[in-house]
């Protein structure tokens, strides 16, 4: 899948601009005295005998920081300022500064106040807000009457926003829009911490963008490392895909993902979904790994296919859309008309193609077949043709697992129509073994012949006619006069068969002793 989305450091660091005036008129000790002159300096005893006016390029500090203001009343005995001005300033150093129409410091209580057409500025970024309040004693500042920070091309607003200064922690909340060029961010808490640079999404949160929307509960951004964290409901949604897991870590930087409990890939496109409780993404290499109860569904409204194995890898052509699937280690799939067993499988989703490797099986109906390698067809969700590549084996049940028809051969092609058997054509080594039966379903006797090819006509899942090609031989004898009525490697697997979607899990699989060549065997994707 794409990047979720991408974070701008400095649209968050902005926040910390507004805090170094307020923190700086925190540091000193309780109830120094603010030093204050101006052009004229008078009292008003009628007014407030402890009240000093100040007019006239007003400047008064204290603890570091420098204020002008157009008019002041400085009130000795409570240590307060009031100072008004059309663009009142603070200067706090030669890139940061302060405005408003108002100021009120009580240097007793170290709560200072600035209101009405505020603005703080810097080298970097620009707060606006009609007040602004710091509280010395309790190491924090806030906001809440609404603000907006812009940074380069990047805004943030927000209802509230808090200062931490022992903990370096800036909040906002309610209605909080972060809007980059890139995204756009939608949350009610958002939480920033300055010293670590990692931003927490404390509220449920959606994340859109071009390539994609984002939802979660809780998370986190760490803008150094380029990393980050969705938990509680996480979801990431793009054109045609959709992932959902109890948490969602992405790695930017290496372009890596991980997922963990209750992880859900769809891809609406193929209609493929996979489910697991592990996941691994890797944009670079273009896959996604699922494992722990991994599951594949191959969707179809009228009979989806459930697939379960150890572990299963979902590739991603150019679009990001599934191109194919591979799973791995007791494979069992089931839908209602197949099922099958394997050790290795890959799904083919474009072509609709599912091909088994090493000990395959697949039933349907009575019919159980066997190869060292079985490939599926599928068009419009019904299954076309089966190839079974060498030491291919197809037996029918015809009573109760006592008698079961059976046909051989190096190679054979199966053909379906309308979901069942068309034909079957047996390339190299033929030989059939067939029951024949009269119209009442009484036994005959046993059909064995042999050929370099065979085809296998049916009418309704019953035989119609075979025909033999080249060296042809065969006979027909009374079942009570044939001792052996088994070919040579048969086995009957019917326990090993998921008979129900929940059977996919079952423990009892069948694992032959491998080949030389099958232990060899490596699919190179």
């Amino acid at each position: 899948m794409k990047p979720f989305f991408r974070f701008n450091t400095s649209c968050l660091l902005c926040c910390l601009f507004f805090t170094l005036p307020l923190s700086t008129w925190a540091q000193k000790a309780k109830g120094k005295k603010i030093d204050c002159t101006a052009d004229i300096l008078r009292y008003d005893a009628t007014l407030n005998p402890d009240m000093q006016i100040l007019t006239g390029n007003v400047i008064f500090k204290h603890e570091g920081a420098v204020c002008y203001a157009d008019t002041a009343f400085y009130n000795e005995k409570t240590n307060t300022i009031e100072a008004f001005g059309q663009e009142l300033i603070i200067h706090i150093n030669d890139s940061t500064h302060l405005y408003g129409k108002y100021l009120n410091y009580d240097g007793n209580t170290k709560i200072v106040t600035i209101e009405q057409d505020v603005m703080l500025s810097d080298e970097y970024s620009v707060l606006y807000t009609d007040k602004l309040t710091f509280l010395r004693n309790q190491n924090y500042g806030y906001y809440d009457t609404g603000g907006e920070i812009i940074n380069d091309s990047n805004t943030l607003v927000s209802e509230q926003g808090w200062y931490y200064t022992t903990t370096k922690d800036v909040f906002f909340k309610k209605n909080v829009v972060l809007t980059t060029p890139d995204y756009t961010v939608k949350t009610d808490t958002l939480k920033y911490n300055t010293q670590s640079k990692i931003a927490y999404f404390l509220s449920p949160t959606r994340i859109y963008s071009d390539e994609n929307t984002v939802y979660c509960e809780y998370g986190w951004y760490d803008t150094e490392k380029d990393m980050y964290q969705f938990e509680k409901n996480a979801k990431i949604n793009t054109e045609n895909q959709e992932l959902k897991a109890d948490i969602i870590w992405y790695d930017r930087m290496n372009e890596k993902g991980k997922a963990y409990r209750n992880v859900c890939i769809f891809d609406s496109v193929e209609n493929v979904l996979i489910l697991g409780k592990y996941a691994e993404y890797d944009k670079a290499m273009g896959y996604a790994f699922i494992t722990d109860s991994a599951i594949a569904i191959l969707i179809d409204n009228q009979d989806s296919l459930f697939l379960h194995a150890d572990s299963i890898r979902a590739s991603f052509d150019s679009a990001q859309n599934v191109d194919y699937v591979t799973a791995h280690h007791r494979v069992l799939f089931y839908r209602d008309d197949i099922q099958g067993s394997c050790d290795s499988l890959v799904y083919w989703a474009k072509d609709s193609i599912i091909i088994m490797f090493r000990s395959p099986i697949v039933w349907f109906d009575k019919n159980q077949t066997l190869a060292d390698t079985i490939r599926l067809f599928i068009k419009n969700k019904d299954i076309k043709e089966m190839h079974l590549i060498k030491n291919s084996f197809i037996c029918e049940d015809v009573f109760l697992e006592q008698k079961f028809n059976q046909i051989k051969g190096l190679h054979m092609f199966i053909y379906f129509k309308n979901s069942k058997i068309d034909y079957v054509f047996v390339d190299a080594q033929a030989e059939c073994l067939y029951y024949v039966l009269d119209e009442s379903n009484a036994l005959i006797g046993v059909n064995q012949s042999t050929s370099k090819q065979m085809r296998i006509n049916f009418e309704n899942n019953e035989v119609s006619t075979i025909t033999f090609y080249d060296d042809v031989k065969g006979d027909l004898t009374p079942e009570e006069d044939k001792m052996n009525v088994l070919l040579k490697d048969f086995i009957w697997l019917n326990q090993y068969r998921p008979m129900n979607k929940q059977d996919i899990f079952k423990s009892d699989f069948y694992k032959p002793e491998l080949k030389k060549e099958e232990d060899d065997f490596e699919y190179d994707d």
